[in-house]
């Protein structure tokens, strides 16, 4: 068990950091630089990273790449898990397309794993 959990730690780092910056107060992000459009550039970007750290990570512990329903049903429910999480806070709030965006650049790192070569590989 804790050879998997080292298997997949920066899968697990990087959900533990989407989880903080999604569920701390919005009133930490006053200063950030705030143009159109930024909040779901930041969903796309943190998703599509999660999703390669899954992606690889599965590969490399496995020799192979997940199956596309695998893939997508892993990342469908962290979505889902971290949309549902926002609710139990008083300043953030469930929202559809932040859920459309996480999606589409979880979508966008399961496409380029299909096509990328198989790189990496069982560790011994």
């Amino acid at each position: 068990m804790k050879t998997k959990i080292a298997a997949f730690k920066f899968t697990a780092i990087t959900a533990a950091l989407i989880l903080v910056a999604l569920l701390l107060p919005a009133s930490v992000y006053r200063g950030a630089p705030r143009f159109f459009g930024i909040d779901k550039a930041v969903h796309f970007a943190m998703f599509l990273l999660f999703a390669f750290c899954y992606l690889n990570e599965y590969r490399r512990y496995n020799g192979r790449r997940p199956s596309l329903g695998h893939s997508a049903s892993f990342v469908v429910v962290f979505i889902l898990a971290t949309e549902l999480l926002q609710l139990l806070t008083a300043t953030r709030h469930f929202e559809l397309m932040d859920m459309v965006f996480d999606a589409a650049g979880a979508s966008v790192a399961i496409a380029i794993s299909a096509i990328a070569p198989n790189a990496g590989g069982k560790r011994r």
